[in-house]
């Protein structure tokens, strides 16, 4: 039996419509964990959000002039996690991305907490080039004695080999600082863009891109500014509005996955702009 049907559940549909799995381009599947969240919880409750938020919003988009309606996307629902349980989910969400990326499918991933795109990397297998757009480095080596969390799968990611650029980052501990600058770092802080626009992460983005054949984009939905986006695990003032987020990833290119990452259930905001963004970018990735 397909791992897709093994561990994965159709519920509410993305878009309120789906493509049967052969003829899809796209794979969307929905990760609700938030076993190692920190703050606010309610992440695992995300997917279903943003699938309800889509169904409210047209499907039109004025920045590429194409319909997401048209993109053929199989809604294959939620992956059936295991409750309390980070390294069983993760697995899960490896064999399955495996097996979509097998099958010539880009995937989709909602979340759900953000360790689980540590799952999804891994599905996609090496030489794979990672933006990580995001609030937080998630590089710490260990938190409140996880190695595997929230906060510390960036550095899992580090310690299998991926190249990574990481755009709006605003928040950091000492530990990952000095990590960065032992390292050479590949990131643009959210300050540097208030401050000089996007054209600084735009060129960064470009760069990185020319030299890689394969992109995998993950979007934890809180590199926004809570003004835009309250509805997160670990909010953090100072951060992107939706446009420049957008403007950015317009410019992302070769792009064989994607995930949108740490909507919670504390209200609908971030769930809107979350599938605001998973139909922009439905209209702008190349099949």
């Amino acid at each position: 039996m397909p791992y897709r049907e093994l561990y994965l559940n159709p519920q509410n549909i993305f878009l309120g419509r789906t493509t049967p799995y052969e003829e899809a381009e796209f794979a969307l599947f929905g990760v609700p964990f938030d076993g190692t969240s920190s703050y606010l919880p309610g992440a695992r409750f995300g997917p279903s959000l943003i699938r309800e938020a889509s169904c409210n919003l047209e499907s039109f988009s004025l920045r590429s002039l194409k319909d997401a309606e048209d993109a053929k996307v199989c809604d294959l629902g939620d992956i059936a996690v295991v409750q309390g349980d980070v390294y069983q989910t993760m697995d899960r969400v490896e064999k399955v991305v495996a097996e979509l990326n097998q099958d010539g499918k880009k995937s989709i991933m909602l979340g759900g907490e953000h360790t689980m795109t540590l799952g999804a990397l891994r599905g996609y297998g090496r030489n794979l080039g990672i933006i990580d757009f995001d609030a937080h480095m998630d590089l710490r080596s260990d938190y409140s004695g996880q190695q595997l969390s929230h906060a510390t799968f960036m550095r899992r990611v580090v310690d299998e080999g991926s190249d990574i650029l990481q755009v709006g980052v605003r928040s950091i501990c000492k530990e990952e600082y000095e990590f960065i600058s032992q390292e050479g770092w590949n990131y643009v802080t959210a300050l540097e863009i208030q401050r000089e626009g996007i054209k600084k992460a735009a060129d960064k983005i470009k760069e990185f891109q020319k030299e890689r054949d394969r992109i995998y984009l993950t979007i934890d939905i809180d590199v926004l500014d809570p003004a835009y986006a309250p509805n997160v695990g670990n909010p953090e003032p100072g951060g992107l509005t939706p446009t420049q987020l957008m403007d950015l990833l317009e410019i992302c290119g070769k792009v064989v996955g994607f995930d949108v990452v740490e909507v919670t259930n504390s209200g609908r905001m971030a769930a809107m702009v979350a599938a605001k963004i998973i139909l922009e970018l439905l209209c702008l990735i190349e099949v």
